[in-house]
């Protein structure tokens, strides 16, 4: 018999539409939330802008430099997986906070490491936080949200990724140019401890200890979590190559300093994401009061219309285009965010939110944009970085096939 997916909203339209009735207290839920999202996202993507000034100061290779953004992710990854299970069962804010206090410890330390080897392992430590964070956090926010709004409120959660990204890669270059790259991290890691008090205080539900019945693995048996899980693997995948590698590819191909590099794809990046993500959720809420499948399709789609214009920023000599197409890729890309979280807790019990989320982070970082980095330093070095960044075209395509295949799906189950 074949198993059926968890859906756990129908599909018939609401008349109540937007965000009224939402109290205060949901609002500074989700404010602080998306606040630890984007100091988490900055600092990770701090270090990125720094490469060609890391290169010079160590030694090393364009391999090194992508362990740098792959240690992290690998961190990131087990953290999740063992966070997510014990924020269905424990006390979700102790975990998180826990977890905020050490990536910004780990994030001070970076700036007085001595060697690539020591720097290696303090940025691998941040990954403690977003692991620690995020599988309690989207499920605080499921938790707290009438589910007509899932996608929304999880687009605002991940706007703070978005945000936060792109200003750490816009600061991490200008930054590393006024004050030094060991200064920048430094003060980079002061703010966490504020952000960890203020989780500590926040007014959010916390798991019902009567449910004892957690599926945990069980979710595999989930097809279409199944189809979820792999699309994601690949746009981590695809989103982590163009991440990482734009600024140095911009500096190789373009001939621009860190700084002019940083300067204009922040800006251009940040609007274009803020766009998608919001536009995103919206699209995503309203297609799934029409259709079961409305989410699903709506990331697929998505995914399937920044292909062609990754392809483009990547094969084309004039700066112009390139950053034309950096423009439209990232609006698309960053549709993504917020629909995939609604949809893995569309698909899984409540009771298994947190653990759900964290496999699936467990998944797309340890299989997908951990080893993005690294393998496009590897093969930047056997072939060049243009050849090297078309790995992150087709990864991105066939992700937009994996949530197609999901959406189809859910089509097909009985009613």
């Amino acid at each position: 018999m074949r198993k059926r997916s968890h859906i756990s909203e129908k599909s018939t339209p609401n008349p109540a539409r937007g965000f009224r009735g939402i109290s205060a207290r949901q609002w500074k839920i989700l404010l602080v939330l998306t606040s630890i999202n984007l100091l988490n996202y900055f600092d990770r993507l701090l270090v990125v802008p720094m490469f060609p000034m890391l290169k010079r100061q160590f030694h090393i290779s364009d391999f090194q430099l992508g362990l740098l953004a792959s240690a992290v992710l690998l961190v990131d990854c087990v953290t999740a997986l063992a966070a997510g299970y014990w924020s269905d069962r424990g006390p979700r804010k102790k975990i998180m906070a826990g977890g905020v206090f050490v990536w910004s410890a780990a994030t001070f330390l970076s700036g007085l490491a001595p060697t690539f080897g020591a720097l290696l392992g303090t940025r691998a430590v941040v990954g403690v936080g977003e692991g620690a964070y995020a599988p309690g956090g989207t499920a605080i926010i499921t938790a707290s949200f009438p589910a007509r709004l899932r996608a929304r409120v999880q687009s605002v959660f991940s706007l703070g990724s978005v945000v936060g990204g792109v200003l750490g890669l816009a600061a991490g270059g200008v930054l590393a140019e006024r004050i030094g790259w060991r200064h920048s991290f430094m003060l980079v890691g002061l703010p966490g401890a504020l952000i960890g008090i203020a989780i500590l205080r926040l007014p959010a539900p916390a798991p019902k200890p009567q449910e004892e019945a957690h599926p945990s693995w069980g979710l595999l048996k989930i097809a279409t979590y199944d189809a979820v899980l792999g699309g994601g693997l690949l746009a981590a995948f695809s989103g982590a190559v163009f991440i990482n590698w734009s600024p140095t590819f911009v500096t190789r191909y373009h001939h621009m300093s860190i700084g002019q590099a940083s300067e204009l794809l922040a800006p251009l990046v940040l609007a274009s994401s803020v766009i998608g993500v919001l536009l995103g959720g919206y699209l995503a809420d309203r297609l799934q009061e029409h259709w079961p499948w409305g989410r699903t399709l709506t990331v697929g789609a998505a995914m399937l219309v920044a292909t062609p214009f990754l392809y483009l920023a990547v094969e084309t000599k004039s700066t112009i285009m390139f950053f034309v197409c950096i423009f439209a890729a990232s609006g698309s890309l960053a549709a993504y965010y917020g629909p995939t979280t609604a949809i893995i807790h569309d698909l899984t019990p409540r009771h298994a939110h947190a653990f759900a989320f964290g496999l699936y982070m467990f998944v797309i970082h340890f299989f997908g944009d951990a080893m993005a980095p690294a393998m496009v330093g590897f093969l930047s070095e056997v072939f060049n970085l243009r050849r090297a960044l078309l790995l992150g075209v087709a990864t991105n395509f066939f992700s937009a096939l994996c949530f197609l295949a999901a959406a189809w799906l859910i089509r097909r189950r009985p009613a």
